[in-house]
């Protein structure tokens, strides 16, 4: 099952959210505000693609 990451009031995810529901494809959502993110997994998901692309600098928070 996939997991999909994000903040449920992100418009990209909402549209993530939606195509995925669409096209009959089990996911669960972690919603990183309520759920947080544990050390380990931000750790990894840096070491693959490099902490600029994980840093969000369009979003106001």
């Amino acid at each position: 099952m996939t997991t999909l990451y994000g903040i449920k009031n992100c418009d990209t995810v909402r549209k993530a959210r939606k195509w995925l529901t669409a096209n009959d494809i089990a996911y669960t959502f972690h919603d990183l505000r309520s759920d947080g993110l544990n050390e380990t997994t931000l750790c990894g998901w840096a070491e693959a693609v490099g902490w600029q692309t994980l840093l969000n600098r369009r979003g106001t928070t």
